[in-house]
């Protein structure tokens, strides 16, 4: 969570250069300035802390790995878990388990 991106303020001096050779997007803080951001800086609070979308959250790979959440090694835990709790209420419930 985070990177130099999390740390860029409103204000904060910008150099883009999108020639073809080079294409980069350069923040003009200093050294100082980056080391105080970050060690200041903290992860936002999650948007959601139960259900589907809390799921999505702790699963979902970041979008430079494909946004994937079936390859996360939390999603197994949570299949099973998923899996264990339908099978619970099928049975409080007195429905055949599937």
């Amino acid at each position: 969570v985070g990177g130099p991106i999390a740390l860029v303020q409103d204000g904060d001096p910008i150099r883009i250069d999108a020639r073809k050779e080079t294409r980069t997007v350069d923040c003009l803080i200093s050294d100082e300035e980056w080391a105080a951001r970050r060690a200041a800086w903290r992860p936002p609070p999650l948007k959601s802390t139960k259900g589907t979308l809390y799921k999505y959250i702790c699963t979902v790979k970041s979008a430079s790995e494909g946004c994937v959440t079936d390859e996360a090694p939390e999603a197994d835990a949570l299949a099973s878990e998923n899996d264990r709790l339908r099978a619970r209420i099928m049975e409080l419930e007195g429905a055949p388990a599937r």
